[in-house]
Parts: structure tokens; C-alpha cells; sequence
């Protein structure tokens, strides 16, 4: 085997990708008086919770970002909207970020309350390991 010379000068390294992202209520870390960061799985969990409550058109400059869960909350809770918010959520995080592969989105409807539970089960793209996010969407009126 020949060591050539970009051999001896570039040096490979792994480096696992990193994801990070302020908080969104910002809070300020007490000891270091800097913004909290939220790294890895819990950035990618807040952008998908922020992803599926924004409406499309909600972004200004960017009306493909979001979904429409909101204005389907208001349809009979029946196989039809199950499969139409699965839909919604799927397109949604395949347009929208990058970070995610997708594994199942579950759709369940509380008695007590008037809204949808949704339960999205995903993975980093640089991991294996399942995630999941649980979001309570509630019709408001």
C-alpha cells in the first residue's frame, strides 16, 4: 500500500452531526445567564411540534411550511380524518425537515375532551433508535 501525499494531509475524521436549537419559551440557563439550547432529540421533537401546529400559509414568505390540522379539526372524528391527518403530517415532515425519518403517526380521539391525540413515532437520520412525540390538538371555539 502507497501513502500518497493527500494521504499524510487530510486527516478523516467521524463526527456525529449535531442538531440545536433555542427553547421556545427562551429561557435563560441560571448559572451561565445565556439562552437554554436544546440539543439533538429534543430539537428535532420541538420543530416536529412546532411543524404540525402551524397552519400552511401561517409562515410568512413560506406557504408550504406547516399542516392542516387545524382546519380539519372540525370534521367527524371517522376513518376518512384519521387517514386524512396522517396525510397531512407525513407531507408535512417530508417537505419540511430533514432531520426525520418518519416511522407511523397515530390518530386517537379522547372522550372527555374535544380534541385528537397524535402520536408521531420517528428516528434521527443519523440514529436508529425510535422517538416519539405525543401532541394534544384541541378545537378552540
Amino acid at each position: 500500500m502507497t501513502i500518497t501525499r493527500a494521504d499524510k494531509i487530510t486527516e478523516t475524521v467521524n463526527v456525529q452531526q449535531t442538531f440545536s436549537d433555542f427553547a421556545t419559551n427562551f429561557t435563560v440557563h441560571p448559572i451561565t445567564k445565556q439562552l437554554v439550547v436544546l440539543k439533538n432529540a429534543d430539537s428535532v421533537k420541538q420543530s416536529l411540534k412546532n411543524l404540525i401546529l402551524i397552519s400552511l400559509g401561517e409562515k410568512p414568505f413560506n406557504p408550504l411550511f406547516g399542516s392542516n390540522i387545524n382546519k380539519s379539526l372540525f370534521e367527524l372524528f371517522d376513518p376518512f380524518f384519521v387517514e386524512d391527518v396522517k396525510r397531512y403530517i407525513t407531507l408535512a415532515v417530508q417537505q419540511n425537515e430533514p432531520r426525520v425519518n418518519l416511522l407511523s403517526v397515530d390518530v386517537l380521539q379522547t372522550s372527555n375532551e374535544n380534541g385528537v391525540n397524535i402520536n408521531v413515532i420517528f428516528s434521527l437520520i443519523n440514529t436508529t433508535q425510535p422517538l416519539s412525540i405525543s401532541i394534544f390538538v384541541k378545537r378552540v371555539r
